[in-house]
């Protein structure tokens, strides 16, 4: 019997890492991260316009003032600027855009660019909540160009590109605002999350590596950025030091979406076969990858020193007629493939 699996043992090692290549390679064809870009494109919009604008802020005696001094016909900028507030305050933006627009017209330039810019970053607020984010982002980015170091325009304009879905400007826009607001660990966990769907995955690394060592994220969210950025790695080939991407992911949550699947896979590639069956059995235990869990158990067992083959057995059995909604042919087609060579007589 020892002679047996001595002899047998080398085509199975053969097709069990040449199978787990193919499994690799199916999934970098898949849309394995979900980029969650959930902020409300009106927020620091209308966030902005409620801390800055002063009619908002005014007392009742200092609101009556303003309304008093706003009646008539507007002729001045100091009109229209009151009218603008007041506007702001009952919601009616549209209005609000108009006199916002009667102020740029009569700024004059000795009344200085802290003062145009205030006029353009409200425009743009105005703009983002109106809907009309193809006129809002060229104000913001001029706004951001005569006020680098105002992060709220930053913020603006990275709400502006994720609802159009320009993810270029969106991630260039976020390191402007993380420049000035690193501690905002809610807006470095979205870079992080798009620059990894661009491709960008040591950049993502990089961000996922400072929201760990500062405590700033949810360890939940921040164990699915980690396998995110080591399933990068695992694509491009870089096999050990996608694994050490998960064991740090692990630390924090090894229930993360696939994470002791793709663990398992990383120790089955580099034959650390009673690893990759441990992970493995994690992953089945959390029903993650069933049919691909399985499949990659019964593969790495036959490959350890003393084999469970009726383990094995089973669970490539199970791969190869599993019939769930995630059903992959070939899976199953190469699992009764594995099993096909492991019934065949020996000479």
């Amino acid at each position: 019997m020892e002679t047996q699996a001595r002899r047998r043992k080398p085509w199975v090692r053969w097709l069990a890492a040449f199978l787990a290549l193919v499994i690799v390679f199916t999934f970098s064809a898949q849309s394995w991260i979900a980029i969650k870009i959930t902020v409300d494109a009106h927020n620091a919009a209308q966030t902005y316009l409620a801390e800055q604008t002063g009619y908002v802020n005014a007392s009742r005696l200092e609101r009556l003032q303003i309304r008093l001094q706003s009646l008539g016909q507007p002729r001045t900028l100091e009109d229209y600027y009151r009218l603008a507030e007041t506007n702001i305050a009952s919601a009616q933006y549209e209005r609000a855009l108009y006199h916002v627009q009667q102020c740029l017209t009569l700024l004059r330039p000795e009344q200085g660019e802290a003062l145009k810019t205030e006029l353009l970053l409200k425009q743009g607020c105005l703009l983002t909540i109106l809907g009309r984010s193809s006129e809002a982002a060229p104000v913001m980015e001029e706004v951001v160009r005569l006020a680098p170091e105002l992060a709220d325009a930053y913020l603006v304009l990275a709400q502006i590109y994720a609802e159009t879905g320009e993810t270029g400007p969106l991630s260039d826009a976020l390191e402007g605002y993380l420049a000035l607001q690193p501690a905002a660990a809610d807006m470095r966990l979205l870079l992080a999350q798009l620059y990894l769907a661009q491709g960008r995955g040591e950049e993502a690394l990089t961000h996922a590596a400072y929201l760990r060592d500062t405590g700033g994220a949810d360890e939940s969210a921040l164990a699915e950025l980690f396998t995110g950025a080591g399933l990068a790695r695992l694509q491009a080939g870089d096999t050990e030091k996608a694994l050490e991407i998960f064991g740090t992911a692990l630390t924090m949550d090894d229930t993360a979406d696939s994470l002791c699947y793709y663990t398992g896979l990383c120790c089955l590639l580099l034959e650390r076969y009673d690893e990759a069956v441990a992970h493995y059995s994690r992953a089945i235990e959390l029903d993650s990858n069933r049919q691909l869990s399985r499949y990659g158990r019964g593969a790495a067992e036959l490959m350890r020193a003393e084999p469970d083959r009726e383990q094995a057995r089973q669970d490539l059995l199970y791969a190869a007629g599993y019939t769930g909604e995630d059903a992959d042919p070939v899976v199953a087609a190469q699992a009764q493939d594995l099993l096909d060579t492991l019934t065949q007589p020996t000479e």
